[in-house]
């Protein structure tokens, strides 16, 4: 069930400032949402966007779903605290081929050509990309 910004507005826990997990493990901002069965990747710039787009911390997601940060930990999307969507790091971290692989059939879905060319030296400059695809 989607709750829309002005029902979830009301949920979103004072002050929460600082994303920390069972592991005490910050998100790392920018990050990417990387959601099931589809190569759309969702560019996440810092804790600002995600506090203020309620399509991004209230959104339902599935188990699969998951956010990246841009040091590769990996955070899961299901723990709800009062409706609202709070990344819980699972101590998972993903590679930069991973995240290439990713970026790149992201690239593809949006029509980007030579997508076999992308090539980014860290996790940090392979959400740069996706920004920028995003951006067009």
């Amino acid at each position: 069930m989607y709750i829309g910004p002005n029902q979830c507005a009301r949920y979103a826990p004072a002050g929460l400032g600082r994303y920390v997990s069972g592991k005490h493990q910050l998100v790392n901002w920018p990050g990417i949402i990387k959601h099931s069965d589809d190569a759309e990747l969702v560019y996440v710039s810092d804790r600002s966007e995600w506090d203020n787009d309620a399509d991004l911390h209230c959104f339902e997601y599935d188990e699969s779903e998951f956010l990246i940060d841009s040091s590769g930990n990996i955070y899961t999307l299901t723990e709800r605290s009062n409706k609202y969507v709070k990344p819980e790091a699972n101590g998972d971290s993903i590679s930069i081929n991973e995240i290439l692989a990713l970026v790149k059939a992201h690239a593809a879905q949006k029509g980007s050509c030579c997508v076999s060319k992308l090539y980014a030296p860290t996790i940090s400059d392979a959400l740069k990309i996706v920004e920028s695809l995003n951006e067009t």
